[in-house]
Formats: structure tokens, C-alpha cells, sequence
């Protein structure tokens, strides 16, 4: 461990009551971020930063995360979804469930036939709520690993800050979802993930305002970075300025600028990312 890893990391305050799976802890500006033994702390100090570095314009979210119990985990990278004790009863979605994705429909014979467990483990390496997880993997940049190319702790924390604003400021989640509806009236972000609520369209933008999500294609138009956002949908881009830091970039982040250097663009995204609810 380095100095600065030691400094930094530790085990989990006993006010937190974790289980005793989680032994590491790190504080990224007042929301904890555990794991197990088996996450290195590079994951870990990976996590924290990004953390801090999404919520550094917007202290009334920070303090709003922090007075819901806010919290963020790593899955280690040869963990599974049911290996996090927070996951261990989660069930499988039922037909009819707005999780499902159009395929997961079509398909749900396959998932009938599934346990709870394999369901989850297949489906996903990260959930969003008041206890946000993604992978060690994909912080790490792990080439092969599923999601490579996108970074699944930036899209899932924002919607925990979209939580937030709902909370801290009304009236900016009512102009989300003005904005996602007027997107949607105008035909935008056909067959992409950012399509199906405004909780994802705010995800979806969040990844490419942070330039760190796959490039995405409607017809002659491709969207790769933060620039193209502005001009595909000017009003995500005026909102999700009102939240995050004008730099574009986070510290750290594996995928920054990924799709513009190695990313072939894609009409859609895999229809395996999960919702947060």
C-alpha cells in the first residue's frame, strides 16, 4: 500500500454498521466508498475522485447525498452482483417491469427460467440508488471486461445527483424532464439508452459531458464529445452545465475521449446497462 493509499484508506467506520464483507473505506468529500479486501485501493481512490470531482460545482447536492445515506461500492472484478450483501435478495424483474429492456422482453422465457442470482450476475456490474455500485474493472479500464469504453461509476453516481436534484432543486429536475420530453418530440437519441426516462437521458448526457461513453450515431449525425452534445441537444448540455464542472474531464477516468480515439460509433448502446430502480 502507499503512503498516500494508506493516509486515504482504511476500514469502514463502525457508525456506517456494513457488513463485515466490506473491510476497505475511503471518504470522498462525506459519502463513503467500501469494498471488499479483494478491490485494490487503486479502484478505490479512483471511485473517490470522481466522486468529489462530480459534485465539486454543486455543494447543496453533496450535502443533500450526504443527508440521504449516500454511499458508493466496488464490486472486485472477480465478484459477482450476488456477492454484495445489499444483493444477495435482489430479485429478478418480472415481465412487465420498466427494467426490462425491448431484448429482455422478447427473450423472457430465458429469464423465466433463470435463479434471481443468475439473472443479476448476467445482467449487470452496477446499480445506481442510495447505494451506487459499478465494477473495479471498469474503473480500472480493464480491456475485455464488459462496459469497456464507458465509465459505469460516472453514469451510475449521476443518478444519485439526479436523486439529489429532485430533492435540492425542484426546479431544475422539472426542466430535465421538460427536456427529455422535448427531446423526444424532436426525435432525438433514437434507439439509444437515453431514450427511455429522463433519468437515463440525464445519465447518458452526463457520460458524454465527461466525454467517457460510446459514441453514438442518428443518421449523419455521430455524438462523441461534449461539443457535439451541445450541438445534438443544446438543452441537456444548458442543464447538465448547471451541475458539473466546465473542464470536461474527470481525474482519472479510464475512458476520457476513448470513442474519439478507438470507438467505431454506434446507433445504440448494449441493452444490458440497468436502471437504477
Amino acid at each position: 500500500m502507499t503512503d498516500l493509499a494508506k493516509s486515504l484508506i482504511g476500514k469502514p467506520p463502525l457508525k456506517l454498521a456494513l457488513d463485515p464483507f466490506y473491510e476497505k473505506y475511503c471518504d470522498a468529500a462525506g459519502i463513503p466508498v467500501i469494498a471488499s479486501a479483494a478491490v485494490s485501493d487503486t479502484a478505490l481512490l479512483i471511485a473517490r475522485d470522481i466522486i468529489i470531482h462530480m459534485l465539486s460545482e454543486r455543494p447543496d447536492l453533496r450535502w443533500q447525498l450526504i443527508r440521504d445515506g449516500q454511499k458508493v461500492g466496488i464490486i472486485g472484478a472477480k465478484q459477482q452482483m450476488s456477492d454484495i450483501p445489499e444483493y444477495k435478495n435482489l430479485k429478478k424483474p418480472e415481465l412487465g417491469d420498466r427494467r426490462l429492456t425491448e431484448g429482455e422482453i422478447r427473450n423472457y422465457e430465458k429469464i423465466r427460467q433463470m435463479t434471481d442470482a443468475e439473472y443479476w450476475n448476467q445482467r449487470a456490474r452496477g446499480l445506481g440508488g442510495v447505494y451506487t455500485t459499478c465494477g473495479e474493472e471498469n474503473l480500472l479500464g480493464i480491456p475485455g471486461t464488459r462496459y469497456f469504453g464507458e465509465h459505469i461509476l460516472v453514469h451510475e453516481f449521476a443518478h444519485a445527483i439526479h436523486r439529489a436534484i429532485k430533492a435540492a432543486d425542484p426546479a431544475l429536475a422539472e426542466a430535465i424532464e421538460k427536456a427529455y420530453l422535448d427531446a423526444m418530440a424532436l426525435g432525438l437519441w433514437k434507439g439509444h439508452y437515453a431514450s427511455n426516462n429522463s433519468g437515463e437521458y440525464w445519465a447518458e448526457g452526463t457520460q458524454f459531458w465527461f466525454w467517457s461513453n460510446y459514441a453514438y450515431k442518428d443518421g449523419e449525425k455521430t455524438i462523441y464529445s461534449p461539443a457535439d452534445l451541445r450541438s445534438y441537444d443544446p438543452g441537456l448540455y444548458e442543464l447538465l452545465g448547471r451541475v458539473y464542472t466546465s473542464s470536461h474531464q474527470l481525474p482519472l477516468d479510464a475512458f476520457y475521449r476513448y470513442n474519439d480515439k478507438y470507438g467505431p460509433p454506434t446507433k445504440s448502446k448494449p441493452e444490458t446497462k440497468p436502471s437504477p430502480k
